[in-house]
């Protein structure tokens, strides 16, 4: 099982808290953080780790479950879902918004394509360097 005392979330006011706790999930599930079939905490037991209300993280349960992230054995607990399509998805997703993003700050401080680009490959090169793959 996921061990939740080393598994933080430091919240961002701008944003519900049950989105976060879905979030963190999907950024752990594509990560490799979380694995397919593993069980997850009870809504109990993540609510008292996080120091949220267990309704907060019942909502975010009932989210994970309705998009098919998670699913719930009675007498068992939850799981993550065991289909790699699915998971899949979710990366793809995450990927989609972060570029999304990164592209849009991009563009709002005046970058054109050819200049981001360029950017990017500094970036990259130097990244490399730092960590000793170049």
């Amino acid at each position: 099982m996921l061990p939740i005392n080393t598994w933080k979330v430091h919240f961002d006011e701008r944003l519900p808290i049950y989105e976060q706790i879905v979030q963190r999930f999907c950024r752990g599930l594509v990560s490799g953080e979380l694995h397919p079939g593993q069980r997850i905490p009870s809504i109990r037991d993540l609510a008292l780790e996080l120091g949220v209300n267990t309704n907060t993280v019942q909502r975010a349960y009932q989210e994970m479950e309705r998009s098919e992230l998670i699913y719930s054995k009675r007498g068992t607990g939850y799981f993550i879902v065991e289909d790699e399509g699915i998971v899949h998805g979710i990366r793809n997703e995450m990927v989609a918004r972060t570029v999304a993003g990164f592209l849009e700050e991009m563009y709002s401080l005046g970058f054109e394509e050819a200049a981001i680009l360029e950017e990017l490959k500094n970036q990259m090169k130097g990244g490399a360097q730092r960590d000793g793959t170049a």
